[in-house]
């Protein structure tokens, strides 16, 4: 699977900046027909970075339709079972800090934070998926074993992509399904 990922990360790191940019638009745009999307209140995103599809018009037009934006922060307290706790965010007010992965995440509050289970979608960063709606992350685990938890039923899990993420490889045990990967394409659904 590591070198799937590298190979998969090659190929992101190859499309050139303006594409990458003209891509994300549409993968935005495909994400606002996604009808969870439409009807979610609380959405998870992440602040993308290097080559990664950017976000950052994603999270404007959540705000914009009066969504509450959350942003994932590690939970250093609960590594192993909980890595990820998200806190809300609002474009240009909401304090950020850089994590160890030099990612920004915002500053934590006591009391504020909330469990993945609380989110009605989460946008998730990915490396590489098939049709089958599996993802390839980074490697580290933090999305599968913040997930890995019964009570996710109404989250909606979407992995945004670019089309050429894409490739056929089987998902391990521990690897958490997305309901959707959203690339400047279209939209992919698991089917059930």
């Amino acid at each position: 699977m590591n070198q799937l990922r590298r190979q998969l990360q090659s190929l992101r790191q190859s499309l050139p900046a303006a594409d990458r940019t003209q891509k994300s638009l549409e993968i935005t745009r495909n994400l606002a027909r996604y009808l969870p999307y439409q009807r979610a209140i609380r959405i998870a995103a992440y602040m993308s970075f290097a080559e990664e599809v950017s976000t950052e018009t994603a999270i404007d037009m959540a705000v914009a339709a009066e969504k509450t934006v959350y942003l994932p922060v590690i939970n250093n307290a609960r590594w192993r079972t909980s890595p990820l706790l998200f806190e809300t965010y609002v474009p240009g007010e909401t304090p950020l800090r850089t994590n160890r992965y030099s990612i920004p995440e915002p500053v934590c509050r006591i009391g504020t934070a909330r469990q993945a289970r609380e989110m009605d979608l989460i946008l998730v960063p990915l490396v590489g998926f098939n049709n089958r709606c599996d993802r390839i992350g980074m490697g580290a685990g933090y999305y599968d074993r913040s997930l890995a938890k019964p009570g996710y039923r109404s989250t909606r899990l979407v992995g945004l992509a670019f089309a050429c993420q894409q490739a056929e490889f089987e998902p391990a045990a521990h690897d958490i399904p997305m309901h959707a990967i959203i690339t400047e394409e279209g939209i992919i659904t698991r089917k059930p």
